[in-house]
């Protein structure tokens, strides 16, 4: 028997050059059957969460997505093409010719069906288009024809409709996530042009910080009755512009007020005008840390993590003018 694994890299090679997606199909068992279909077909996910594409930060959106399905079960031969297949000895020399492994053994049961023109078996055919390392897509393929092996099934019931990877859930999730641009407020804030000033601390927050589901963002994957969720928060920020200290804070930053702590500042030694122009960019990048389950199971750190999203504030940074008068004399 051909294994899955030279199958799989057989078919690899020719599909390369034409949509770069190796198909391993189970049908080395049952020999090669006429396809009626070499698409894996799709999924409908649903997505539901905080951090959902096109939604509203900490708000709730709900939509479907169709992905491709890593393995489906395709249609092959009726019971009696099955039957006369193995009958005529065609099935053991295709076995020899591409490379089996010891003598071939047929269906079981498979007599039962040789006069059924309508039925049909049905075996496992796998896509690496969801992996980006094969090795993973063998070992995920192999399990599941060991899972799902070729099947009969008569005219008029359903075909069986593989279960869905977890992961497959969780990188659906990873893919509708969108995390939030920070917008930032700042103080000290100058009268008339919110400028703030050279050589004092300027503290910087996010505008929404108050809002828990802000520096929070959930992604729930459902198909069928597998789901995986991801859930994705704020560790920290990073601000730095020209002409000043950068900082690297723990969280979303402190508002002013006095008496206040746990600031996130920067000191800013250089005006804007001294720096050519009328604002300096403030640039805030937010880290974020995500982690994900499976049907309620702790999966632990998701295998990438999401980028830290990036914001650039045009921020007034003026400087204080001392004007010194002489003082009177005396006669004068």
């Amino acid at each position: 028997m051909l294994s899955r694994r030279r199958v799989s890299l057989a078919v690899f090679a020719v599909a390369a050059d034409v949509a770069a997606t190796s198909w391993s199909p189970a049908w080395a068992e049952v020999g090669p059957p006429p396809v009626t279909s070499t698409d894996g077909g799709t999924i409908t996910v649903t997505v539901t969460g905080t951090g959902v594409r096109g939604g509203t930060a900490g708000r709730t959106t709900t939509r479907e997505v169709q992905v491709p399905s890593p393995c489906s079960m395709i249609q092959g031969f009726t019971g009696r093409e099955y039957y006369e297949w193995v009958k005529s000895g065609d099935a053991a020399s295709d076995h020899r010719r591409t490379g089996g492994e010891g003598p071939f053994e047929p269906r079981p049961n498979y007599e039962q069906y040789k006069d059924d023109d309508e039925g049909h078996w049905y075996g496992g055919m796998c896509s690496s288009a969801g992996f980006d390392d094969l090795d993973e897509f063998f070992a995920y393929a192999d399990n599941f024809f060991a899972q799902n092996p070729a099947i009969y099934i008569p005219a008029g019931q359903p075909v069986p409709t593989p279960p869905i990877p977890p992961a497959l859930l969780r990188d659906v999730a990873m893919d509708e996530l969108t995390l939030p641009t920070p917008a930032i407020d700042w103080n000290p804030k100058r009268a008339g042009d919110a400028a703030t000033l050279v050589n004092l601390d300027t503290w910087v927050w996010l505008q929404d910080r108050r809002d828990a589901l802000w520096v929070e963002a959930s992604v729930n994957s459902l198909a069928g009755r597998i789901s995986a969720r991801v859930d994705a928060t704020m560790t920290g920020m990073t601000v730095s512009a020209p002409g000043a200290t950068s900082a690297t804070c723990a969280g979303p930053g402190v508002p002013y007020a006095p008496g206040a702590t746990g600031q996130c500042s920067i000191r800013f030694t250089k005006s804007s005008a001294a720096l050519g122009g009328a604002t300096t960019p403030v640039t805030v990048q937010t880290q974020w840390h995500a982690t994900w389950s499976a049907n309620g199971a702790d999966q632990g750190d998701v295998p990438v993590q999401p980028d830290g999203q990036t914001q650039v504030t045009q921020v007034g940074v003026g400087e204080v003018q001392a004007v010194v008068r002489e003082p009177a004399l005396p006669g004068r």
